[in-house]
């Protein structure tokens, strides 16, 4: 069981990492788009709004599911509670992540979105404590 929690925490690692890591262009051209497609469903609201939202609510969904597995795979491991080592990598990352956008076109660095990629690790932990 073990590995098939490693085998789906790197996978996620490896997706989200991708998806974080493409060019400004495109990312805000796919955002664009689905707030577009969102908007004909919910015709009250402001694509641009919904655009906001969903970029900001990405890292806070992929950040908890990175959480979520990552903790479940330590816990299956016979490691509890979750020590000091997988916090502290998971908090790491959500810094991590954005310090290496610098060097994709398009992208910065953003303390707000670091922020919510710690967001991220704290809902995926209490998901985790209530489970």
């Amino acid at each position: 069981m073990v590995w098939l929690g490693m085998t789906a925490t790197t996978a996620w690692f490896v997706f989200m990492t991708w998806l974080s890591h493409q060019s400004g262009e495109k990312t805000s051209r796919a955002s664009r788009m689905l707030a577009e497609d969102l908007g004909e469903l919910l015709p009250s609201e402001d694509p641009e709004r919904l655009n906001t939202l969903l970029r900001k609510t990405a890292h806070v969904v992929v950040f908890a599911v990175l959480a979520v597995l990552s903790l479940l795979t330590w816990q299956a491991a016979g490691k509890r509670p979750a020590g000091y080592g997988i916090w502290a990598a998971l908090l790491l990352w959500c810094w991590g992540d954005e310090a290496t956008k610098r060097m994709v076109p398009g992208r910065h660095f953003s303390w707000l979105d670091t922020g919510l990629n710690v967001l991220g690790v704290l809902v995926g932990g209490a998901v985790c404590a209530a489970w």
